[in-house]
């Protein structure tokens, strides 16, 4: 809808006399409304600049908090260049000597900050050590060949578990040490030993089952399994003891709960003597289980 008015008005940008419609418009073009807003933005990005650049004079000089013998929190801070929660970390651990006049006053004084450094650790970093570190690198293709996996799996594993990585010459190369931990957590208690595995389809044509059966069976009875390639293969052995027609061999491992009521210990307990000897443990699904002759041997003998 047009409007009916008419208002004689100045252009704020070139000065010059114009008729405007509305009574917001304050320049007389586009042209002369363009230059307005572009000088409008400099204006703000030359203030912008100077607001981060300029120096903030209400902060004391490094000479004059040196020189002070008893300092606040937040002039330790400005005087390490730290944060104010490190300086409260320092503190807390003992490793700053800090004094709390009153509950919201904290000093602390200008020597301690020297001692606390006298008596700091230094350890040095031996630059071969970071190299050597540096090194512990697989390709893609030797992480495919070493595990066993195809491309897809291995790019899924890589990208789902943020594995660092680098880039040489045009190469890229992953962590050594993040790969092989997680192919070392993802061994579980049945695939020791196991050495007769068996696909899906060979399992339905052997026991005569259907496939849905057989994927049923393998889940419910948490039938140890691993990958070779695309396959996946599951252990014959407990499958056959699921059924029934294989006898259970004797447990090799105790349950965290089973080592706890035999050898009555707390679960704190088991735990240090499972770290401090090093005892063999591996994870079954969600549970941990140690190796039953280790502890036996270890615990039997200090009865």
């Amino acid at each position: 809808m047009s409007s009916n008015l008419r208002i004689k008005k100045i252009c704020d940008w070139c000065g010059k006399s114009f008729i405007a419609k509305t009574t917001t418009t304050k320049y007389c073009s586009h042209l002369c409304n363009s230059r307005a807003y572009k000088a409008i933005k400099k204006k703000e990005k030359v203030k912008q600049h100077a607001k981060t650049n300029s120096i903030d004079i209400s902060l004391p000089s490094f000479d004059y908090l040196n020189s002070k013998e008893y300092l606040k929190i937040n002039e330790v801070s400005s005087l390490l260049g730290l944060c104010r929660q490190t300086v409260y970390n320092l503190i807390y651990c003992g490793q700053l000597k800090a004094s709390k006049i009153s509950p919201r006053i904290t000093l602390i004084k200008r020597s301690d900050i020297d001692e606390m450094f006298t008596k700091a650790k230094s350890k040095q970093i031996n630059p071969t050590e970071l190299v050597k570190k540096e090194m512990e690198l697989y390709s893609f293709s030797e992480i495919k060949e070493k595990f066993n996996i195809g491309d897809t799996w291995a790019y899924k594993l890589i990208k789902e578990k943020n594995i660092p990585k680098i880039k040489r010459r045009g190469k890229t190369y992953y962590s050594k040490s993040h790969i092989d931990n997680h192919f070392k957590n993802r061994t579980t208690i049945g695939q020791i030993d196991i050495d007769d595995w068996i696909t899906i389809k060979e399992l339905c044509d052997e026991l005569n089952m259907k496939e849905s059966g057989a994927y049923s069976l393998v889940s419910r009875e948490n039938i140890p399994k691993k990958r070779e390639g695309h396959n996946m293969l599951y252990s014959r052995k407990h499958i056959l003891i699921a059924k029934g027609i294989q006898q259970d061999p004797p447990p090799q491992f105790y349950s965290i709960k089973e080592a706890m009521l035999k050898f009555n210990l707390s679960r704190d307990s088991l735990y240090s003597i499972i770290k401090k000897h090093s005892i063999s443990k591996l994870k079954a699904g969600k549970y941990i289980k140690v190796s039953k002759a280790e502890l036996d041997k270890l615990l039997n003998s200090k009865i």
